[in-house]
């Protein structure tokens, strides 16, 4: 089936001007004419379109396109394959501005006092996250959230603060890591952490460092490398992690 420019313009979204500017470019020639001398496209225009707009998708100028054009064109499969996970990273990216709007929402409805240090608080670690860790990586992280739930989340979230509050307490009262409260904070430190990245060495040795390289995130959250050392020393065996 043969589309008009018109058709074409309007099944894919765009202008008719945006197609006559393709075809200026020579990166979206019509393959025929109709008897009056309208521009027709074929089948193989359309795949060529679609080429075009998921270049253009990944950030490629037009004049990089053309000259992409001019090769051998990837299989429509591996095409679409890379957009799909290009969206499906800009889904979590999303969901994560989402979450960590939903949350300074919060704060917000329970008083406005410190509400910009919330909100860049929250920016701030969506930052780091993405820093050290591959969209892939944060793809697996927002899939265990999600099984958890919000509601989950939000009490699992609630009870960090008064773990390291506590943690810090008896560190800093000289309490031996041998103490069993010790050992018992940093086994449910451990079930906190699990929870959130699960059982992937990996994913702790990212969060560690991630932990360990920021002195802002240290100051916020409590969780200093004396403190994950202490509660490490109370379980020779297991590594708490932030």
């Amino acid at each position: 089936m043969d589309y008009t420019v018109g058709e074409l313009a309007k099944k894919a979204g765009l202008t008719v001007r945006t197609l006559h500017h393709y075809e200026q470019l020579g990166l979206l020639v019509p393959s025929g004419r109709s008897e009056a001398g309208y521009r027709l496209y074929s089948a193989a225009d359309v795949r060529r379109l679609h080429r075009v707009l998921a270049y253009r998708q990944s950030g490629l100028a037009l004049k990089d396109i053309a000259a992409l054009l001019q090769t051998d064109s990837p299989p429509l499969r591996e095409l679409l394959e890379r957009q799909i996970a290009q969206v499906e990273g800009e889904i979590e990216r999303r969901q994560r501005l989402l979450r960590a709007l939903r949350h300074v929402a919060k704060q917000a409805h329970e008083g406005e006092e410190g509400l910009s240090e919330h909100l860049l608080s929250a920016m701030s670690l969506m930052r780091l996250m993405e820093q050290h860790f591959s969209p892939a990586e944060l793809t697996v992280l927002a899939r265990r959230r999600a099984q958890l739930g919000e509601q989950k989340i939000e009490a699992l979230e609630a009870e960090w603060p008064a773990l390291i509050r506590r943690a810090q307490a008896l560190l800093d009262g000289g309490t031996p890591p041998s103490d069993p409260e010790v050992a018992g904070i940093a086994r449910r430190w451990r079930e906190l952490a699990q929870l959130f990245i699960g059982d992937q060495p990996q994913f702790r040795a990212k969060v560690q460092a991630m932990y360990a390289q920021d002195g802002d995130l240290q100051r916020k959250t409590g969780v200093t490398p004396q403190l994950i050392a202490y509660l490490r020393q109370s379980l020779p065996q297991e590594k708490p992690t932030p």
